[in-house]
């Protein structure tokens, strides 16, 4: 069993996704009702790479290499940031916080919803970027919607957070809604992509 607390300092993304996702998404319950439909994964700069996730008729859940046709989310990210996230410093304060990592089985599970949810996700067109900030450091992944290509440069949307906001939203001392009346999560950009999003996840 891979333990993704552990992941080594500097992991590249050929190794997470052809090494330690497979054994990882072996750990997976898959929710009933998937379609065809692919998750793209970009990773950009030097050492970045293209893989893409989903469930074959005949295979079961495959991750392929490359770019899918038409995803319904593209997740883009720098390679640096990447790292950050799964094996870096700022891991290792969200393990210290809250005795978990950033992503795990359970997390996963959650990224593959029933084909009805994702046809529903596929009407959303644009760009959600994330940012999380942390002193003067910014890291950013941003989802792409409706099988658009990633605008990392103009996105349209932004959401900023920083990382107390994101640890007190981990052990569910507040919630997303609380944060953005009080200001500590800003939106800049159409909101209304933010609003589509959250209207579709909300429903089972």
């Amino acid at each position: 069993m891979v333990d993704l607390t552990k992941l080594p300092d500097g992991i590249t993304p050929e190794q997470f996704f052809t090494e330690t996702l497979p054994e990882v998404l072996g750990e997976v319950d898959l929710p009933d009702g998937l379609g065809a439909d692919r998750m793209q994964f970009n990773i950009t700069g030097s050492d970045g790479a293209e893989y893409n996730i989903g469930v074959d008729p005949e295979e079961g859940l495959t991750i392929e290499e490359g770019q899918a046709a038409s995803p319904p989310i593209a997740v883009t990210a720098t390679v640096a940031d990447f790292q950050s996230l799964l094996a870096g410093d700022l891991r290792d304060r969200v393990l210290e916080a809250t005795g978990g990592a950033l992503i795990g089985p359970k997390q996963l599970r959650r990224a593959f919803m029933p084909d009805a949810k994702v046809q529903k996700v596929k009407l959303i067109k644009g760009d959600i970027q994330l940012r999380l900030e942390d002193g003067g450091a910014v890291t950013a992944v941003t989802l792409t919607f409706g099988g658009g290509k990633p605008n990392v440069a103009s996105p349209t949307c932004k959401v900023s957070l920083g990382l107390p906001v994101v640890l007190e939203l981990a052990q569910r001392k507040s919630n997303a809604q609380q944060m953005f009346m009080q200001g500590r999560i800003r939106i800049e950009g159409d909101m209304s992509i933010v609003m589509q999003l959250m209207t579709v996840m909300s429903q089972p």
